[in-house]
């Protein structure tokens, strides 16, 4: 384990200038640039891994509620949404956050009360809910969501802000032998898959 933090860490790019950092009178002086190198892997690397996870739940819950949208009276209710004008939309779009709010808070409650599974048990659900129903009302709104200008800007700097942490993390060889090792084994599975449906 400790090998692979320092692995991490040295594969961060090194900063153009180094100071020294005094931690006491009588203590040795630490480089500004092994601290901002640390400091920087110990953020990004958690932020990326979350906007991973969030990213695939998203993708995962849109193509789930894209096919129960062919259902007739789900079709229609979301041809209402689709016409609904930019301000309209936005409070539509809402709806599902402050919803399910209070179950998030709940699980909360729970795990600092010692309940920490069911406390898990109920973030996730309500994560995995609200994500569903944000994805799709979200591919619904956009374009009228888009019309408001404020919320056009925040989400620029939100997709531009979510590239910088991705092409940060990029940077790293170690990512680079992760997507490689999760590369063989998808094509491992790929023909395993093959052979058991051969049979």
């Amino acid at each position: 384990m400790r090998f692979l933090f320092w692995k991490i860490i040295r594969s961060v790019p090194k900063p153009t200038k180094t100071a020294l950092i005094p931690i006491a009178s009588d203590s040795p002086k630490v480089p500004l640039g092994v601290m901002s190198r640390i400091m920087r892997a110990l953020l990004a690397i958690p932020a990326a891994l979350w906007l991973f996870i969030e990213d695939w739940l998203w993708e995962a819950m849109l193509s789930l509620t894209s096919a129960l949208a062919k259902l007739p009276p789900i079709r229609w209710v979301e041809s209402q949404i689709a016409k609904l004008p930019p301000y309209a939309a936005l409070i539509t779009f809402l709806i599902p956050v402050a919803v399910l709010l209070p179950f998030k808070l709940a699980a909360f409650w729970l795990i600092a009360h010692g309940n920490s599974v069911l406390g898990a048990i109920v973030f996730v659900a309500a994560k995995i809910i609200g994500t569903a129903f944000l994805a799709r009302i979200f591919a619904l709104t956009k374009n009228a969501l888009m019309k408001i200008v404020w919320f056009a800007r925040a989400y620029v700097v939100l997709q531009v802000w979510k590239q910088r942490i991705y092409a940060y993390v990029r940077a790293f060889p170690l990512y680079h032998a992760t997507r490689s090792r999760m590369r063989a084994l998808r094509r491992q599975f790929k023909i395993w898959w093959q052979r058991m449906k051969a049979q």
